[in-house]
């Protein structure tokens, strides 16, 4: 049957209420937005595809379709052209065209690209280095993101970066309670999100914490795993009433991380892959207990 605009549209609501889409799916998700985007030539669908091609580590795909938008002025297309190019998604980093567009989409109010153009400043990319200016914007954000409530704010983003900057300044009260408020943001994101991005803003999140308080193995969630499996150690974690043993061990001086019969190089591959009934342990209700340490 021919696509028609309105059937179009619900291709693309059905396949976001879909749990483990197939193959197929897939293909009827990318048709119905190629046909969206000849048929109407709105940017939000050229964006849309491109944020899928970029999930799916295609890069190339996605780079086509943000720079689609981007000439006709979209200022998410300007954002995610900026991730592009920072991270070198499509070769090497280039600076100046990540510059480039986190600019434009900062001008325009894109809190997300501010803080990213606040990190070219801090790390001297493209830019001259201007800590100063980096402090200056990242303050300047955390009054627009006080009292945020969607879970993909960038409030776990901004405030890690300001408690690091309250760190230094000496005020490490202050630094705690940013990095608590963006640990639980950040872990209900991760409830929606399995975007290998999200787990490392929450690894780091987790590293910053624990670098100010101590890490007290009585009071665990799950994310505290990514500081309790940098050693060697017995964890169980129970899910849907079924208990699970993760152990994070040294074997012939290998270090790895297993649970189920299923081996992981570190914990970064543990978050990424480990999976109880086809769910990534991140969207699932998860109660941990430290059982022991072990030896080396």
């Amino acid at each position: 049957m021919a696509l028609t605009i309105e059937s179009a549209k619900q291709i693309l609501d059905d396949y976001y209420d879909l749990v483990h889409p197939k193959y197929e799916d897939d293909i009827a998700f990318m048709d119905a937005l190629e046909f969206l985007i000849k048929e109407t030539n709105e940017t939000e669908y050229m964006v849309e595809l491109g944020g899928w091609y970029y999930e799916q580590k295609q890069f190339d795909l996605a780079e086509e379709y943000y720079l689609m938008a981007a000439k006709q002025g979209n200022v998410d297309a300007y954002e995610c052209l900026g991730y592009i190019y920072y991270y070198g998604r499509v070769g090497q980093p280039d600076y100046e065209k990540a510059f480039h567009y986190y600019k434009l989409a900062s001008d325009l109010g894109d809190v997300i690209a501010a803080y990213k153009l606040a990190d070219m400043y801090k790390n001297g990319y493209y830019v001259s280095k201007d800590y100063t200016k980096y402090v200056q914007i990242i303050k300047g954000l955390y009054p627009l993101i006080q009292g945020a409530t969607n879970t993909f704010d960038p409030v776990p983003e901004i405030y890690s970066r300001l408690a690091k900057i309250y760190v230094e300044e000496g005020n490490e009260d202050q630094a705690i309670q940013l990095l608590l408020i963006a640990k639980e943001f950040q872990s209900q994101r991760l409830i929606y999100s399995d975007f290998f991005g999200d787990l490392t803003i929450m690894k780091y999140i987790v590293k910053d914490l624990y670098s100010l308080i101590q890490f007290d193995p009585d009071y665990m969630d799950l994310f505290d795993l990514y500081y309790a499996l940098q050693f060697p150690c017995k964890i169980l974690i129970e899910i849907h009433n079924q208990e699970h043993i993760v152990e994070a061990k040294y074997e012939d001086d290998y270090f790895y991380i297993s649970m189920d019969d299923k081996n992981y190089e570190d914990v970064d591959q543990f978050f990424l892959k480990a999976k109880i009934d086809d769910e990534p342990l991140s969207s699932q209700y998860v109660n941990v207990n430290y059982m022991e340490m072990l030896e080396k």
